[in-house]
């Protein structure tokens, strides 16, 4: 989230103390999009609180957490500083005389807020969404005239643009919300800048509306990930705005996400897997499928989404994230069981009664307890199975990926010695990762409704992970050739 830069403000550790706004303390509030938000409280201090102790008196301690101060600033705007900590200030200490805190999160508003306000709508500004969504109204033209001299014209009409009805459900609906602006003119710089983009909005149905934290844990943060899955690569969160259940009441909130992409956005999005143009008859039923999903079937999602980012870690922390994911997806819709239950305690019993010795009857009952479930191997192999041609064309030799996914998973997993020559290191760990992320996408792909056949269609248009199919293409094809070589 991008940084900004805040009015000097008065401040209160209670929302009702800003009414004397002669008692309350002059402060800076700074947040640079990345560190946590700080309050530097110029002269005097804003929170110095005694603690019972055990022997009924009173006392000052170190630290302290709250879960909100208040502030009113120069330009009239109320400010809500959320989850503080910082150092008390205890009298005759420097804390006392100058203090500073920090939060995790910040709200503006136009009116005095609460902690957590009820709002109806949530808009933002998320990078790569105007190009997903692919339409854009201004139209911009450089021709010849007839006597030969150039010829700019553009255009634009404000009554074009029509929001976009992405999703929407019982609680909330999703829309693009359309954004023009115009910068400069003839009286000004003589320069002219116009900017059209698409921005997130969120619309809650309830006249209720819906806590802030809801609306950005259980709407925005999925829908985001959702977005990042379909455009390839994740956005950055540039700017959050709200409207409280008053109209009346409009702010903006600041926290630390995680960056996304800024930069290049035109040479991503030339890559974009699902633009919004060629699934927006069915982008409802991806929603409702990634929205909805629940144990590994969420897991999976949420992983896939995560795998787009930047590979900033170490090879095997990736490979390890990547190989879970994979695990996650090949459970998903499958019946976990070897055996059913009745045909399993069949068997449990059958073993258990021949066995005498009272030490060992307690070992085997212990081992085979937690015993009837389907191997993760015989999952992949299943998973392998559901994604047909797309499995095939992005591995040539299944057998020998899947020995070397299990020998490195488990080794990585568990951090032990490996057992075989199919443990994987340095760079073939990290095209196995990423091959293993290809395959993990298409299975994700697969619970969200496409067919095998969409898969392989949806990355050969695009040339989506073309450079880590092809690696995985041209290293186990020969391998494949070798050992064909060998017979």
């Amino acid at each position: 989230m991008q940084s900004y830069n805040f009015e000097p403000a008065c401040w209160s550790a209670d929302k009702n103390g800003l009414a004397n706004i002669n008692e309350c303390p002059l402060g800076l509030l700074s947040f640079d999009g990345q560190n946590a938000p700080e309050l530097n409280i110029l002269r005097g201090h804003l929170v110095s609180e005694s603690v019972p102790t055990e022997s009924g008196g009173n006392a000052f301690a170190l630290d302290f957490n709250r879960k909100a101060v208040f502030g009113y600033s120069n330009d009239n705007k109320y400010y809500v500083l959320r989850d503080v900590h910082g150092t008390n200030a205890i009298p005759f200490s420097q804390a006392f005389i100058q203090q500073k805190l920090q939060g995790e999160s910040i709200i503006v508003a136009n009116q005095r807020i609460d902690y957590n306000p009820s709002i109806s709508e949530l808009t933002v500004d998320l990078s790569g969404f105007s190009e997903w969504i692919g339409t854009h109204f201004f139209r911009e033209s450089n021709n010849l005239t007839e006597d030969g001299a150039q010829e700019l014209k553009f255009s634009y009409c404000s009554n074009e643009p029509q929001n976009i009805l992405l999703y929407k459900n019982n609680d909330f609906e999703v829309h693009a919300k359309h954004f023009a602006k115009r910068l400069g003119g003839y009286n000004t710089l003589h320069e002219f800048s116009f900017k059209e983009a698409w921005r997130l909005n969120f619309k809650m149905l309830d006249s209720g509306g819906m806590p802030l934290n809801d609306a950005l844990n259980n709407l925005f943060e999925p829908f985001e990930r959702l977005l990042a899955f379909c455009m390839g690569f994740p956005g950055n969160t540039e700017k959050i705005t709200f409207i409280g259940i008053d109209p009346a009441v409009q702010g903006q909130y600041f926290d630390r996400y995680v960056p996304g992409e800024e930069d290049g956005i035109g040479r991503l999005a030339a890559k974009m897997p699902l633009p919004y143009p060629e699934i927006s008859n069915r982008f409802q039923d991806i929603a409702d499928n990634w929205i909805n999903a629940t144990g590994d079937a969420r897991i999976a999602c949420r992983a896939a989404a995560a795998l787009l980012g930047k590979w900033d870690k170490a090879i095997d922390t990736m490979f390890s994230l990547c190989a879970q994911s994979f695990e996650a997806t090949s459970r998903v819709g499958e019946n976990l069981s070897e055996l059913s239950d009745e045909e399993f305690e069949r068997r449990k019993t059958c073993v258990l009664e021949n066995i005498n010795n009272k030490t060992i009857h307690n070992w085997a009952e212990l081992k085979l307890r937690y015993a009837n479930f389907v191997p993760a191997g015989e999952l992949a192999n299943r998973l392998w199975t559901k994604l047909g041609d797309f499995a095939n064309y992005v591995i040539p030799n299944k057998k020998l990926f899947l020995q070397q996914h299990r020998e490195s998973r488990n080794t990585y997993t568990h951090m032990r010695e490996p057992n075989s020559d199919n443990f994987l290191t340095g760079s073939n760990l990290y095209w196995h990762a990423r091959a293993v992320q290809v395959l993990q996408y298409g299975a994700v792909l697969l619970y969200l409704g496409f067919q095998p056949t969409e898969i392989l269609s949806i990355f050969q248009k695009h040339n989506f992970m073309t450079s880590f199919i092809s690696k995985a293409q041209d290293i186990y094809a020969q391998v494949e050739q070798q050992d064909d070589d060998a017979k």
